[in-house]
């Protein structure tokens, strides 16, 4: 199940032919319960106007080209393209502003090199079963590694 919700998530991200067609063939056309949800002959051909229920054809182009002209009106304006394009570009300055500020911000306060450029850290405060407790550092000589434990108080 967790497969099929998988393929048709794909299916909708990713809008490539060959994409949706090897999903297709490789999950759908094999899966009972996605073949279930696909529909059958009978419910698709309900959608599709055969020719015998258009009585009269010289009335169908005229039809047709009404829905296309209301189509073509319904489209986005040139201004509103230009809109979201400068929402989009306001956003990206944003973000990278925020970004330049967050990179400045812990590269003053959140470093762990003081002045010598030799490593430090701090143990504010130790809790061990919501009770304090006493922090121990060892760091063996010749190595980068530190071990930190921590032992209840009493």
């Amino acid at each position: 199940m967790l497969r099929c919700k998988t393929v048709i998530v794909l299916l909708s991200i990713l809008p490539f032919k060959f994409w949706q067609s090897f999903l297709i063939r490789s999950h759908v056309q094999k899966c009972e319960r996605c073949m279930s949800r696909v529909a059958n002959r009978d419910e698709v051909k309900a959608l599709i106007v055969q020719p015998d229920d258009v009585a009269d054809f010289r009335k169908l182009w005229p039809a047709v080209k009404s829905g296309i002209v209301e189509k073509k009106t319904g489209r986005k304006t040139r201004a509103s393209f230009h809109r979201r394009w400068a929402f989009a570009a306001v956003f990206f300055v944003v973000a990278c502003l925020a970004g330049v500020l967050v990179i400045n911000f812990l590269s003053k306060n959140g470093t762990l090199l003081d002045q010598e450029g030799e490593a430090r850290f701090r143990i504010n405060s130790i809790r061990v079963g919501d009770e304090p407790a006493t922090p121990f550092v060892y760091q063996p000589k010749d190595s980068d590694m530190i071990l930190v434990w921590a032992e209840k108080s009493l």
